[in-house]
């Protein structure tokens, strides 16, 4: 059985006025401190990763490098345009089908991207039902290979239930 845990990035500063700058906009000292605790809280929660993998964007990259020193078991998180804003649900699927010697991966992304592929992964329908916080996380169980309408979302928390594991 695989578990897919999908993690939305921390809390970054506001969004630059140039579009184009937006994919190096970087996490808050805020925002990392409260992702170390929630990478505390998940390490408490047992949880570690075969695989890490991020959106290129600075702010889910910085969030990935957190999480994986805490829960990782590779020497970094894994770079992918399927995880960037406006990516395709299936190609990603499609990617992480090629995964089978892995048992727990993580993703980092943005929104409503990831919440659009776990309620398409849930239902096989594209209409979201699902909302991550910053910082949030889910983890869907995917029987054999990944197949929209065919996981079960054994859990979804907001930040401050992850952090209050570590406590």
């Amino acid at each position: 059985m695989l578990e897919l845990f999908i993690i939305r990035h921390g809390l970054a500063g506001d969004p630059f006025e140039d579009i184009a700058m937006d994919n190096e906009r970087p996490l808050t000292k805020k925002g990392k401190e409260k992702m170390k605790e929630i990478a505390k809280g998940m390490r408490k929660m047992k949880m570690h990763f075969d695989i890490v993998l991020t959106s290129p964007l600075l702010r889910a990259r910085e969030t990935a490098e957190i999480i994986n020193a805490y829960c990782g078991k590779n020497e970094g998180p894994m770079e992918t345009e399927l995880l960037a804003p406006g990516a395709s649900y299936k190609s990603l699927i499609k990617f992480l089908n090629t995964h089978k010697d892995a048992d727990r991966i993580a993703i980092v992304g943005h929104e409503p991207f990831l919440s659009g592929f776990a309620s398409y992964c849930l239902s096989n329908h594209e209409n979201s039902f699902i909302c991550l916080k910053k910082g949030g996380a889910l983890m869907l169980e995917i029987e054999k290979a990944l197949k929209p309408g065919n996981c079960t979302l054994a859990w979804l928390m907001e930040p401050k239930h992850i952090i209050q594991c570590n406590a």
